[in-house]
């Protein structure tokens, strides 16, 4: 193919080499220069192999950290060697390392990953091709052109975009038109055909999707249900944090153990209450909750309404909080209800979906503002703040403006929890002084001990601020603080 010719006479003759000189050549030629990382073979002649390529502003670095270290650490696992393939922008020059300079070209990156399969299978028996984001969609396309898929033992994707995106939402998130990632586009239908004409849906390799109980990059409807049922999964975390867990007992690493480890139930992990699996939790929330739905009391009706959001019933959780008694005079509720709107505009990029956000939370306000409730105004005042910037035509006047009225109800509140420091954050940016946003972004994180929810939900509000802010530089050192 012709993009092997990529590859320098000098990776050729290391192809012939042994196993772990082969990694560490393969690196520097397929990436172009000496960035991204292999983490080497425990033992010489493993035959064994995880192939790891990441997607959405990834790169092989850090998209799946700490996921290699697990593997290499795992007994269970011995006799896997790990690679992780990138694509920079010397090799690849459509693909920006932060964001997409251009529109990418998948198929032309996956016959890139083709490449590197083709030395690969001259020194290792069982290959798993494991795809975050737009890697899903390479390994995909990669697997379809591939003659002899008889080495490839494993497939697994995390948040990929399997059904496509809506192009209003790509475009506004990376500031160009990605055509191959549009979902009525001929990239993702001729993909779709073509997979279930090759595979039908029984797979000759182990296969998993998994979503991300709280990704707000990639719908559930994308990631999972291009798939049947059997093959379909659910992780703690965010469109990044979801391969990135904090322990071995995280779900994405439990799933990808017993995948590896040829455990036959091993997409039942997730439903094990010590695999520390949200959304199994949150389907126990709802059964217990829901059968008493009048008898709870506030606490234990935000608990629902979050457990049905974390099983993808939005649309549920949107009606159950529409037809409550609490929507009626409690600004936190109404809140709450403005921000399910918000994370469904967010997915869908629908004006009425932002229009309904932006209703609840001005009514918010403007009760909060007359019995002079501080906590309630800077929650209401920021994500309007992030509202007005969010519309086709920033209001950037309205933004600051509700950006200075939650930082003076910040000094007037008491309360000094994580929220209120992750609000500041927030207004400090849409105020253009990054470093006091960074600063207040690291207390936050840290008063929240991490929390998935918590840190989804700031990370969320701060990389899309940056994105409407056209400030692309501050999103990448963000990132590194969210993620790392």
């Amino acid at each position: 193919m012709a993009i092997s010719k990529i590859l320098s006479e000098a990776a050729i003759s290391v192809a012939k080499g042994v196993s772990k000189v082969v990694l560490g050549e393969l690196l520097k030629s397929v990436k172009g220069e000496n960035k991204g990382s292999i983490i080497p073979s425990r033992y010489e002649g493993n035959k064994n192999i995880v192939c790891f390529v990441h997607g959405f502003c990834g790169n092989p670095e850090s998209t799946f950290s700490p996921l290699p270290k697990f593997i290499l650490e795992e007994e269970e696992l011995n006799g896997w060697d790990i690679l992780s393939i990138g694509y920079s922008t010397d090799l690849m020059p459509n693909i920006g390392k932060g964001i997409w300079a251009a529109s990418p070209d998948i198929t032309k990156i996956s016959e890139y990953l083709l490449t590197n399969l083709n030395i690969i299978f001259k020194h290792h028996t069982r290959v798993a091709l494991i795809g975050h984001s737009m890697g899903g969609l390479v390994i995909q396309r990669a697997l379809l052109n591939l003659d002899d898929i008889s080495k490839i033992s494993h497939v697994l994707f995390f948040g990929t975009p399997s059904g496509g995106l809506k192009k209003a939402w790509f475009v506004k998130w990376f500031k160009n038109q990605v055509k191959d990632m549009d979902n009525q586009g001929v990239f993702i239908q001729k993909l779709r055909q073509e997979w279930d004409k090759k595979f039908s849906g029984v797979y000759p390799f182990i296969f998993a999707t998994v979503a991300g109980e709280l990704d707000e990059f990639v719908p559930v409807s994308s990631s999972l249900e291009p798939f049947p049922k059997e093959y379909r999964s659910y992780s703690a975390g965010n469109h990044s944090t979801m391969v990135k867990p904090l322990s071995t007992n995280d779900t994405s690493f439990q799933i990808i153990k017993k995948a590896l480890y040829n455990d036959k139930d091993y997409l039942l992990g997730f439903d094990s209450k010590e695999l520390n699996n949200l959304v199994g939790k949150y389907h126990e929330d709802i059964n217990l909750l829901g059968s008493k739905l009048k008898m709870l009391d506030n606490k234990g009706f935000k608990k629902y309404i979050f457990a049905l959001e974390g099983t993808g019933n939005i649309d549920v959780a949107i009606k159950v909080i529409e037809e409550s008694q609490a929507i009626s005079n409690n600004t936190d509720f109404m809140g709450i209800l403005g921000g399910r709107w918000k994370r469904k505009y967010l997915v869908e990029d629908n004006l009425e979906y932002l229009n309904s956000a932006i209703q609840w939370y001005k009514k918010a306000l403007d009760i909060s503002t007359a019995v002079n409730n501080s906590s309630q105004i800077y929650y209401h005042a920021i994500n309007l703040a992030f509202l007005y910037l969010m519309q086709d035509e920033n209001d950037l006047n309205e933004c600051k403006k509700m950006a200075i009225l939650a930082l003076n109800h910040c000094t007037k509140s008491s309360q000094d929890d994580y929220w209120e420091v992750a609000t500041k954050a927030e207004a400090y940016l849409y105020l253009n002084n990054f470093e006091e946003s960074k600063k207040f972004y690291v207390e936050a994180i840290e008063k929240c001990n991490r929390d998935i929810r918590s840190t989804s939900s700031m990370m969320i509000n701060a990389l899309y601020a940056c994105n409407g802010l056209n400030k692309l530089h501050w999103k990448k050192q963000l990132e590194t603080i969210f993620v790392n």
